[in-house]
């Protein structure tokens, strides 16, 4: 008897996370749905693939021998997928591009730009702190900070950029010493948690706060920049996001930390008419904001001859 190919897929993905609740989550359908399909894999293929355990699920021998032939068929499905894109002459559809959550905020204003130079393609911004897989098409695009050691993926270098220490005016008003180099031990701070403190920017403050802790933690960039400029504390930004916020005062230019950005593009998927037209805009954008991108713009010098602290009367 015939089976789904798609079966095959519930099938991986139970292998990957171990139960079918887990699996239907990364899947993104119904539990049920999950469990209706392995059965009739199951079935089709006349042997048990999994031993229904109380803490999960366990592959049996047949389960395990399968998992090769699976992964095999997975590969070939998403190289078919991949060049799927490049069949058309057409340049239309939709490019679905991931980042992080601070590159999207420096790439939003620059979205009318990219429709301009790419009037047909619709575009997908994906957020998300991991890289997505772009062999499986999860994303078209990635634009991150490091480069992965895959094989099969281009990355062109979209330019670096540098980070500053900023705070909101209310705070500051309220923290004159925000102003001065006490800040690190006398101001409260917002920082990512300790899962995503990755990036050189939140490595580098840590090591100015040495023991003490950020008063306020988050996984997310967005939360973060409303933590700050809603007065909840300092924090350290990349420059290009700060510097778009008028209610933020930036403290301290972080010169000798900087991050590379990488525009990063499976080699099958460069074929694609309008993945390569999205490519070159992306490209052309960030180039024409190099200076944005940098954020090396001089602090002001009030702001600077009060780094000083404050001498004390004797």
């Amino acid at each position: 008897m015939q089976f789904d190919w798609d079966d095959l897929k519930i099938f991986l993905s139970i292998c990957e996370h171990g139960n079918l609740s887990s699996a239907s989550r990364a899947l993104k359908v119904s539990q049920p749905t999950v469990g209706r399909r392995l059965k009739a894999l199951e079935q089709n293929m006349g042997t048990k693939l999994f031993d229904r355990l109380p803490d999960g699920m366990l592959l049996t021998v047949h389960g395990q021998q399968l998992i090769p032939l699976a992964q095999n068929m997975e590969t070939a499905a998403s190289a078919v997928h991949r060049h799927q894109a490049s069949f058309s002459a057409e340049i239309k559809g939709t490019v679905r591009i991931s980042m992080y959550e601070h590159i999207a905020k420096f790439l939003l204003p620059q979205l009318p730009a990219l429709r301009k130079k790419c009037p047909n393609i619709d575009i997908e911004l994906a957020i998300a702190h991991n890289a997505a897989n772009l062999s499986k098409r999860e994303a078209d695009l990635i634009i991150r900070e490091c480069l992965p050691d895959i094989p099969d993926i281009i990355a062109k270098k979209l330019g670096h950029h540098h980070y500053a220490v900023y705070g909101s005016r209310a705070y500051i008003q309220q923290q004159p010493l925000a102003l001065t180099k006490e800040r690190y031990q006398a101001c409260d701070w917002v920082s990512y948690d300790d899962d995503h403190i990755r990036f050189n920017g939140q490595q580098w403050l840590r090591k100015q706060l040495g023991k003490r802790l950020p008063v306020i933690r988050s996984n997310n960039g967005v939360v973060i920049l409303d933590a700050i400029v809603a007065g909840a504390g300092l924090g350290v930004l990349p420059c290009f996001v700060g510097d778009m916020q008028s209610t933020l005062q930036k403290l301290e230019t972080i010169e000798d930390v900087s991050s590379n950005l990488y525009l990063m593009v499976h080699r099958d998927m460069r074929q694609s008419p309008a993945v390569r037209l999205m490519l070159e805009a992306l490209l052309e954008v960030f180039a024409e904001h190099k200076s944005t991108l940098h954020g090396l713009q001089h602090i002001p010098a009030a702001v600077i001859a009060e780094q000083t602290p404050p001498q004390r009367l004797n």
